[in-house]
């Protein structure tokens, strides 16, 4: 027969317990960070097409806590024509000639884009230099230098807190 005592088993369950609230906590504040940074990225990506602002303007950073992510994202009405263009459409001419007057110099400008438009769709700029009509701005933010070193970071700061609240 044998005997197994118990001593000093709450005080195991309890570090567990404030252990696992540290973990969500350091987790969570990093992801967060880290999401500060994708929006300020995003808008560097998509600094070629600014207009109005609004796009850039629209982005959030949402925090699930109880999924420990975080999600970045525009919220603007225009964010999908943006990102992939559109099909030959007739624009109406007004916000075109304020678009062209502000982008191009001259709202006389406007009526060859209203007629490109019509025949192209739009994004003809982003298929010229992209070789697409879609603006792939995510898939750029994720290929960037800067985004894979923050994500190195972020990785290595949150190994480095946590080990800080494991022997703190």
């Amino acid at each position: 027969m044998f005997e197994v005592r118990t001593e000093g088993l709450d005080d195991v369950i309890a570090g567990l317990v404030a252990m696992a609230r540290g973990y969500r906590k350091v987790v969570m504040l990093n992801l967060k960070n880290l999401g500060e940074m994708v929006r300020y990225l995003c808008r560097i990506e998509l600094a070629d097409v600014r207009y109005t602002g609004r796009l850039e303007s629209s982005f959030v950073v949402e925090a699930n806590d109880a999924a420990m992510s975080v999600s970045i994202y525009p919220t603007a009405k225009h964010r999908m024509f943006v990102r992939m263009g559109t099909r030959p459409h007739w624009a109406p001419i007004g916000p075109l000639k304020m678009w062209a007057a502000v982008k191009l110099g001259d709202e006389k400008a406007a009526y060859p884009v209203q007629r490109s438009i019509a025949k192209y769709g739009t994004s003809v700029y982003q298929a010229r230099k992209r070789g697409t009509k879609a603006n792939p701005w995510p898939q750029r933010v994720l290929a960037r230098g800067d985004f894979q070193t923050a994500v190195q970071a972020t990785a290595t700061r949150i190994g480095a807190q946590l080990i800080e609240v494991e022997t703190g």
